[in-house]
């Protein structure tokens, strides 16, 4: 029987080449997306599930409400995770982990000195609680245990050493202090929260130079997790947190401490959108790119009901079981859902490299290796299957025979007719649904970068200058500003469109508490980027600057409550208004503008890089910019031979800023393409159906005197209505879904109707050029060839 069924429906594919063509073509697709979203959300929803105590980890963070604000912080001072270890005995194990508070100069020998970033100080307790491996017969427990020691990834390992075998090796710390390297870190799974290049024993810290040393005696720098044991109760933890003071340094007596498990670091985002929200959308379109696949199944199959319905009569009429036939078309539907499942299975691992690259999704091929990865994806298989199957095979196994053997059965078939509308109806509402928001993420985004924000980020470079480059600042600065011109270069001491900037609290003499920005910049700043005047300070810019002016910013002066006027009563105990400047962002336009205290300082002044700062200058929008930066290394290093030539764009920092949206609107647009790709292969197919149902009409019209044009009309009319039903239907969830995304933006664009108008419009004009296709070529076809058979 098996054998029969699949005999037959070979027969069937090979005999509707096309219409199986376009079945498997929409399937394929259908599954192809079903399985690249499933790897990615996959990945996305099992970060750290591979650490040996991953089910009871835990990160402390600790809350403080402060004015209107409550601040969550990860970074604790060393003494509270020493005193957490000694006094709760419900703690299996303290890890504590920094990622050192930027770059590390690390130096194998003279032609090999390079700026790391991700080089991390932590615990011994690290490397085996946390399930890394060494190469080369390391030992995970002791690699960092002692001052001194340093592991390193593959990738450092062949930068400085060109082997992996490197233990013992020494690495310069900061050009000085040397670090053995005790292991080569086996290669993270791409699903890790620890995304780092190398780790340096915490005990190190005091013993390289003053800046860590002073991070390490008097700050909360350190992430500090905690493995507690089987039995212990994370709620009670965290409020046995807040009793810990004896021997504990730097601690905020209000805030209160809570635990978050290590395998959902990941996805916590606060005051950013929810990230589990954007995988349950991408979930939901691989969802509807695949419903779309089976309704063109379905649609295709039930339209040609009429040229089975001879089959199924005769088999009924010679004795044939309705489950026998039901059994026969379901072979059919498998038979197809086969193939385009190897042909998704193809797709997704041939082109996930490509995937990974141009869409930027940091996945890799662990999943494949999941046993409940193939589960899901042959439950998605099984279920493709039956689905559009389950339809088809009733309604066709469901003819009498005395009808079709009259030739009837057609009459019976109005129902299928409409259910075929309704599935294209909600095939193109979903599309133009799809490409709605495509269009509002698009024009979001280049609001983003279009919008003026008060400082001009053009063509800026940012060349960074290091604590030891004190003595070296004024002459290099002075060569620079020969070079590019005075009023092209300006410094500050901030990476600006980063989120390295320094943040306090502060409290007004009139007991308002502010979370405040501060940067130090020299006078040419504001001249050079851009940055506009509120109120300019007594005798700008001809006076000479003998000390620090403090200059506050708009949203500052807004927030404490108070006039602008310059030299009035203290809004900071000890502190006057020297001059106020207006709003500039130097984040993304999420949130709202800080408030912001600028130190204005001399140019002679060396504060700007007292622990590291920015030579910002402007390249002329005409220069070559690869001849620039040569120049401008050669002037570098003429100056600073020893330290590596490190610079940055602020246009490309300040896009970094968008990097999930921009990757969000790429992932869209594809879906986008893909499910217009879907609809329009059913589309396709049903004209092309309709077309052959239609073929004797088509031609009496022509011979009664019919234009090519309305034979078109006729043809697409039926589609278009349809088609503008679900571009109504769209509309109204696509403009909620997308008011939705873009409350998470302090600056956002408005919902226009042209977006509504263009996302319709393009729908309409690949159905009426899909439509085209065949009812033209149908309309060219001599009616006498279509007569001939009446």
């Amino acid at each position: 029987m098996f054998r029969s069924y699949l005999k037959i429906a070979l027969r069937q594919l090979w005999r509707n080449r096309l219409f199986s063509l376009i079945n498997i073509l929409g399937l394929t697709v259908g599954l192809a997306v079903s399985m690249f979203i499933a790897l990615y959300v996959w990945h996305e929803f099992h970060y750290d599930r591979f650490e040996p105590f991953a089910d009871r980890t835990y990160r402390i963070v600790s809350a403080t409400k402060f004015g209107e604000n409550e601040v969550f912080m990860t970074g604790l001072h060393e003494s509270f995770g020493r005193e957490i270890k000694r006094q709760l005995p419900d703690v299996q194990e303290v890890v504590r982990v920094s990622d050192g508070g930027g770059k590390v100069m690390l130096q194998s020998d003279a032609e090999h000195q390079f700026k790391e970033e991700s080089v991390a100080f932590a615990d011994a307790s690290l490397l085996p609680t946390m399930g890394f491996t060494l190469l080369n017969g390391a030992n995970p427990k002791t690699a960092l245990a002692e001052p001194g020691r340093i592991v390193i990834n593959r990738e450092l390992a062949l930068k400085y050493f060109n082997s992996t075998d490197v233990v013992g090796k020494t690495l310069k710390y900061d050009r000085q202090y040397s670090l053995t390297v005790a292991g080569v870190l086996d290669d993270f799974p791409t699903s890790s929260y620890f995304d780092f290049k190398g780790f340096i024993s915490l005990a190190s810290m005091p013993t390289l130079g003053p800046s860590p040393k002073s991070m390490f005696v008097g700050s909360g720098f350190l992430e500090t997790f905690l493995v507690l044991r089987p039995d212990a109760n994370p709620n009670a933890i965290g409020k046995k947190l807040k009793a810990i003071s004896k021997n504990v340094y730097f601690r905020d007596e209000k805030a209160s401490y809570s635990l978050e498990a290590l395998p959902s670091l990941h996805l916590v985002q606060r005051g950013e959108t929810d990230p589990k929200q954007i995988l349950y959308v991408f979930l939901t379109i691989a969802l509807a790119i695949l419903s779309l696949a089976v309704i063109n199944y379905i649609s295709l199959t039930t339209a040609r009901a009429t040229q089975r319905a001879r089959e199924v009569g005769i088999r009924k009429a010679v004795g044939g079981l309705r489950q026998e036939l039901i059994g026969q078309f379901f072979m059919e539907s498998f038979l197809t859902t086969t193939l385009a499942f190897t042909f998704a299975i193809f797709l997704v691992v041939s082109l996930l490299p490509i995937v990974k690259t141009s869409l930027q999704l940091p996945v890799d091929n662990q999943v494949f290796g999941q046993p409940i990865y193939w589960v899901v994806m042959g439950s998605l298989w099984l279920g493709c299957a039956v689905l559009a199957g389950s339809y088809p095979a009733l309604l066709l196994s469901g003819f009498r025979p005395q009808e079709v053997l009259k030739g009837s059965v057609a009459l019976g078939l109005g129902g299928a007719a409409n259910v075929r509308r309704v599935f294209t109806t909600v095939q193109f509402a979903a599309s133009v649904g799809l490409l709605i928001c495509s269009l509002v993420i698009y024009a979001q985004m280049r609001y983003l970068h279009s919008k003026q924000i008060g400082i001009d980020r053009a063509q800026v470079v940012a060349l960074r200058v290091d604590p030891s480059m004190k003595n070296q600042f004024g002459p290099l600065r002075n060569a620079v500003r020969q070079w590019a011109g005075p009023e092209r270069v300006s410094a500050t001491n901030t990476a600006l469109f980063t989120f390295n900037m320094m943040t306090y609290f502060a409290e007004t003499k009139a007991k308002k508490q502010l979370m405040v920005n501060a940067m130090t910049v020299d006078t040419a700043f504001f001249n050079m980027m851009g940055v506009q005047w509120n109120q300019r300070p007594d005798g700008w810019p001809k006076r000479t600057i003998n000390k620090e002016l403090v200059v506050y910013n708009q949203t500052l002066m807004k927030e404490a409550n108070v006039s602008q006027k310059l030299r009035q009563s203290e809004l900071f105990t000890g502190e006057l208004v020297d001059g106020v400047v207006a709003d500039f962002h130097n984040r993304s336009l999420h949130q709202g503008v800080m408030p912001l205290r600028v130190s204005v300082v001399s140019d002679t002044s060396r504060a700007v890089v007292e622990n590291g700062g920015y030579l910002l200058i402007r390249l002329d929008p005409h220069t070559d910019v690869t001849a620039a930066l040569a120049q401008l290394k050669l002037l570098y290093s003429q100056h600073q031979p020893t330290t590596p030539f490190d610079y940055y764009f602020l246009d490309d920092a300040y896009r970094e800023l968008y990097t999930k949206e921009t990757r969000l609107a790429r992932l869209l647009t594809s879906f986008t393409g893909l499910a217009l790709l879907v609809a329009c292969l059913g589309l396709l197919g049903l004209v092309t159906f309709a077309v052959e149902t239609r073929n004797k009409e088509i031609g009496i019209r022509k011979v009664l005197g019919a234009s090519v044009s309305s034979i078109v009309g006729l043809l697409s009319r039926d589609f278009v209505r349809v088609v503008l039903i679900g571009i109504v239907l769209a509309s109204p969830l696509a403009w909620w879904a997308m008011n939705k995304w873009l409350q998470d933006f302090a600056y956002k664009i408005d919902i226009e109707w042209w977006m509504f108008a263009l996302a319709g419009g393009l729908a309409l004009l690949l159905t009426l050029l899909t439509v085209s296709v065949q009812s033209i070529r149908a309309a060219l076809v001599n009616p006498v060839k279509s007569l001939r058979d009446l």
